[in-house]
């Protein structure tokens, strides 16, 4: 489904060596953020003594992919924008993995900003080699259920294996983020001397002063501040990050000695091996994600990321340590403990309680609080990494519009503050969603079909959007369709029959959460609405509980072809067939 560009990759290219660009008066500082396992070089600096400098347009503060993605943009579009460190930039836990919607959001930035690159985050070949790893290719997303004492039952497992053209990714961040960072200085973007990060912000609109933790400074007219929880600019606001109706504990490392999974629990037939993708282990109020990194996964030495979400109601916090309230978790399920019996931390743990957070407020006078300093949610179902994708096209759409027009009043940013709430407000309700339907298997295969549906479906339309828009080279009006949020986290024209489908979904798990609705009946009522629905192609047998493999093969993927054209929904054909036209008169 996906219509790769060829193109030439335009912009200034990266340093052969992978080191720093010539300009003495600014330095790269190409060590990869994070662990000392990263596979990118540690290249030395230039250090010259602090003096006066330019007051740049914009400052992004926060190193990280979504400041770097955020500053590529900028300096490729010939703005002139001062990319900083902050200091949890290498230690902040964060999202690693990918979904095909996530990809399609990386193509758009690609294609819409001229940053080709930024494409190969979608589509796992086409990162660097050095990159690909240390990362790892998505093949699968999997559900394995559990419950306290009892080893996973046969039938209690589901597995939706990736459409192989997207080549979905584990991103393993310290790389991934150096890359990112070196991509935004090859396009022009600045960064202070020796990469010493944020301390402070003081001044004003116009003429800020970034203060660096050596000492240093630099000046920008406009602040983007993505450097995490204790923002300097979210201070200015006066605004408390308040706790979203989400709220758990969330607990995180990366390990060696993880035994693979499918030594213990059978994919079963039809199914691929756990450790090929994303696994998620549900039980009763609570996940624990897998995600393996490097090209040895499926053995017990290979680097995999771990992160635990808990109802902090059912599972509280019972030991000093995040390590600790980890084993004790683990002890509790006989297919974990045994899956972690040999498990050595190279990541230490961390945790705590209320881990989700958002702002109500995001806009200042010449500043705007972004991504990790205005919202922090789950990793799972790739939720991180997209929103940080989705905020970075925002984010980018209003700042480039701001320095063409010469105006960077807040008024100009209140649809960007709108739109981070809006996202905020979705990822909550599906992450509640989620929580509640881990109650109950049969919930949880119900509501795992709702968001990969979503999730195709806005995978689907987004591309179709974008495609729309290049076909209209110059036109005033070109990126229109995606300038308009739609509710249920659509930014882009998709079938109204998603949205009702969740927000049906949201409600009902709501009555299952209130003891209004037995978990069976609420389940079945889902899948009930899934068999009738008219947009959803009949051959996913999403209604069917008992289908709990999906492989998109190339037969199947010419039976879809065939039912978009004759049956389905006009709006949903033309998100599936290639040649479909914008009007529904038009001929096809």
């Amino acid at each position: 489904m996906s219509d790769r560009h060829e193109e030439t990759r335009a912009g200034a290219p990266l340093p052969a060596d992978g080191g720093p660009p010539s300009d003495p008066a600014w330095c790269e500082g190409a060590d990869a953020v994070g662990p000392s396992e990263s596979a990118l070089p540690d290249e030395p600096f230039d250090d010259p003594a602090p003096e006066p400098g330019p007051v740049h347009t914009v400052a992004v503060l926060g190193a990280h992919l979504g400041g770097g993605m955020l500053a590529a943009v900028l300096a490729r579009a010939g703005v002139d924008v001062v990319l900083v460190d902050a200091p949890h930039d290498a230690t902040a836990p964060a999202g690693e993995s990918t979904v095909p919607y996530t990809a399609e959001v990386f193509e758009l930035l690609a294609r819409r900003f001229d940053v080709p690159e930024l494409s190969a985050l979608g589509h796992f070949g086409e990162l660097p080699p050095e990159i690909r790893r240390t990362s790892g290719v998505k093949k699968s997303i999997g559900f394995v259920y559990a419950r306290p004492g009892e080893p996973v039952r046969p039938r209690q497992k589901l597995q939706f294996n990736v459409p192989s053209e997207h080549g979905e990714s584990h991103l393993y961040r310290p790389d991934v983020d150096a890359w990112v960072h070196q991509l935004a200085v090859s396009y022009g973007s600045k960064v202070p001397p020796s990469r010493a990060p944020l301390a402070d912000v003081r001044g004003g609109p116009g003429d800020f002063t970034v203060e660096l933790a050596d000492g240093r400074s630099v000046r920008a007219g406009f602040v983007v501040d993505m450097s995490g929880p204790d923002a300097p600019m979210l201070r200015r606001l006066g605004t408390a990050l308040r706790p979203l109706r989400h709220s758990s504990r969330v607990l995180t490392a990366q390990l060696r000695g993880v035994r693979p999974l499918e030594r213990r629990v059978d994919p079963g037939d039809g199914g691929t091996p756990w450790t090929g993708g994303t696994t998620q282990v549900i039980f009763p109020g609570g996940w624990l994600q897998l995600i393996p990194f490097g090209e040895e996964r499926g053995g017990e030495q290979a680097l995999t990321s771990v992160s635990v979400s808990l109802d902090a109601k059912r599972w509280p916090q019972r030991s000093a340590s995040p390590e600790a309230d980890f084993k004790e978790l683990v002890r509790q399920f006989p297919d974990l403990e045994w899956q972690f019996a040999r498990a050595t931390t190279v990541r230490p743990w961390s945790g705590g309680e209320q881990w989700q957070y958002g702002a109500s407020t995001t806009a200042g006078d010449g500043f705007v609080v972004l991504d990790r300093s205005a919202v922090r949610c789950d990793f799972t179902l790739s939720r991180d990494v997209t929103l940080t994708a989705e905020l970075v096209h925002e984010a980018a759409v209003r700042i480039l519009a701001a320095a063409e027009a010469g105006d960077w009043s807040v008024e100009r940013f209140r649809g960007l503050e709108a739109f981070q709430a809006s996202l905020t407000e979705h990822n909550d309700r599906l992450l509640q969603t989620a929580l509640t339907a881990t109650t109950d298997f049969r919930l949880w295969n119900a509501f795992c079909r709702v968001w990969l549906l979503h999730s195709m479906f806005a995978a689907l339309s987004l591309k179709r959007a974008r495609n729309d828009a290049l076909a209209r080279p110059g036109a005033a009006d070109q990126w229109a369709e995606l300038e308009s949020y739609r509710g249920n986290g659509m930014w882009f024209p998709a079938y109204p029959g998603f949205g009702v489908l969740f927000d049906d979904t949201y409600r009902l798990l709501r009555q299952v959460a209130d003891e209004r609705v037995s978990a069976g009946s609420a389940a079945e009522r889902i899948f009930g609405q899934m068999r009738s629905a008219s947009f959803i192609p009949p051959l996913f047998g999403f209604g069917d509980p008992s289908d709990r493999y999906y492989n998109f093969t190339p037969l199947k993927r010419v039976k879809v072809l065939l039912w978009a054209k004759r049956k389905a929904p006009h709006l949903v054909r033309r998100v599936l067939t290639k040649g479909a036209t914008i009007q529904p008169s038009v001929t096809e």
